[in-house]
């Protein structure tokens, strides 16, 4: 069973002003969180600035972690709609050199300086880094529905075309639904990233910021997550609100 946990890397600025020995301070919590996590995990998943507040970088976070635990593999989201192409390709040389094993190229949050965003969409980036052949260096994933409403529909096809090595689902709570994206994947050779969030108080306003309905699986998350496990290929786990949930839910998969 693949298990990876999702972490979030600092606010850049917390307060009013930019604060060095802050950013320090916060950036050793999440490396001592990841080591918290090594035993627990074959993943670390780094996000790009959730809700569009800036956050120190996906890929720069995940240097950090990688200097402190190299048991784990490494991933990252990027953001496409505050990148042009070539600060794009700048982000995944970056994350190659480091030894990331895999990017997740997603649209993201609108930016919480309301300004429009690049025109870049994450299945276009997908294909022209293929074409210029990052994708032997890097495994290029795209997120995906949690459920599969128009199996014809453009936007599905584009990312199938865009040929990701993964398809990462958002929030799952159904591993039926999962079923059909798993079957919708495998012919193209695709592998599938299901996420589950801890269904636990503290994350229920970013349940339903997302419209997720965690009641399926709300009374037995572990036989849930197993059963996910069995389904797609890796299991991410995400607790946005509560690090220690996610531990104990880690710790009763062991």
């Amino acid at each position: 069973m693949k298990i990876s946990f999702e972490l979030n890397p600092p606010k850049i600025v917390k307060g009013d002003m930019f604060d060095l020995a802050q950013l320090n301070a916060d950036m050793e919590a999440m490396a001592d969180r990841a080591l918290r996590l090594a035993s627990l995990v074959s993943g670390i998943h780094l996000t790009d600035s959730v809700l569009g507040i800036p956050r120190v970088s996906s890929v720069t976070a995940a240097g950090c972690i990688k200097n402190r635990v190299s048991t784990v593999k490494l991933s990252c989201s990027i953001r496409v709609r505050d990148r042009n192409f070539t600060s794009l390709c700048q982000a995944v040389s970056d994350a190659i050199l480091i030894g990331i094993d895999s990017v997740l190229l997603l649209m993201g949050d609108d930016p919480a300086d309301g300004l429009s965003d690049s025109g870049l969409r994450p299945s276009a980036a997908v294909r022209m880094l293929r074409k210029e052949g990052y994708s032997s260096n890097i495994k290029l994933d795209l997120s995906f529905p949690a459920k599969v409403q128009d199996r014809a529909a453009r936007s599905v096809r584009n990312k199938l075309e865009a040929r990701p090595h993964s398809l990462v689902t958002q929030s799952i709570s159904s591993v039926s639904d999962l079923g059909e994206i798993v079957d919708l994947a495998k012919p193209h050779g695709i592998k599938v990233v299901a996420v589950v969030m801890v269904p636990v108080e503290k994350n229920r306003q970013s349940a339903a910021v997302i419209g997720l309905d965690w009641s399926q699986y709300e009374r037995n998350p572990a036989d849930f997550v197993r059963q996910a496990a069995r389904i797609a290929d890796t299991v991410l786990l995400t607790s946005p609100n509560s690090f220690g949930s996610g531990l104990e839910l880690l710790n009763e998969l062991k």
